[in-house]
């Protein structure tokens, strides 16, 4: 069971498009205003690990399915990097933290039905928490607290951030292109 927690907390505190996506949304908008973001990014997460958990094996044997997630998460993490890239503090009416913004996030992270294959398909726990449905919610729980931890993280950092929003909004777009170049290793 410590094995199936060190994994799941890992993979969700670790950054990767919606880690830095919600710590974006922290910095520029505030936690209350990411909610929506948030929220998003948790029904995302939750129907990911029902589709990785109902096709798991399928998606572990079929590289044509990997390789189009691949590009479709590449593409959008681009997107989304051009949009950080581009934004000032305090600019609102081009924010990328919509609800729909955190699902498609969630349905094209290739990072996100990983975490779902590997959660729910290579560890066997005892009692109450080995039955798919119970690490589903557990996972959907952990990982929708490590977003809200980088949102939150996100606003703390706000005043550093209103100060050198350029050099940081470019280094948060560089490691979202870092994620999409990285998918592909």
């Amino acid at each position: 069971m410590a094995a199936f927690i060190s994994f799941i907390i890992i993979m969700s505190i670790t950054p990767g498009p919606n880690t830095i996506m919600a710590m974006v949304s922290g910095q520029t908008i505030g936690f209350k205003k990411s909610f929506n973001l948030n929220l998003g990014m948790a029904v995302g997460m939750g129907i990911t690990g029902i589709v990785a958990g109902l096709f798991a094996s399928w998606l572990q044997h079929s590289p044509t399915f990997i390789s189009v997630m691949k590009v479709i998460g590449s593409l959008y993490l681009l997107y989304l990097a051009y949009h950080v890239a581009v934004s000032k503090p305090d600019d609102t009416s081009n924010s990328s933290a919509s609800f729909m913004t955190g699902l498609l996030l969630q349905l094209s992270n290739i990072k996100v039905y990983l975490y779902f294959i590997t959660g729910l398909g290579a560890f066997v726990l005892p009692g109450i928490l080995n039955p798919i449905p119970t690490r589903w919610l557990v996972m959907v729980a952990v990982g929708s607290a490590g977003t809200l931890l980088w949102t939150g993280g996100g606003q703390l950092i706000n005043r550093f951030y209103q100060q050198h929003y350029r050099l940081i909004n470019l280094v948060i777009a560089g490691l979202l292109v870092f994620s999409a170049v990285d998918l592909w290793r």
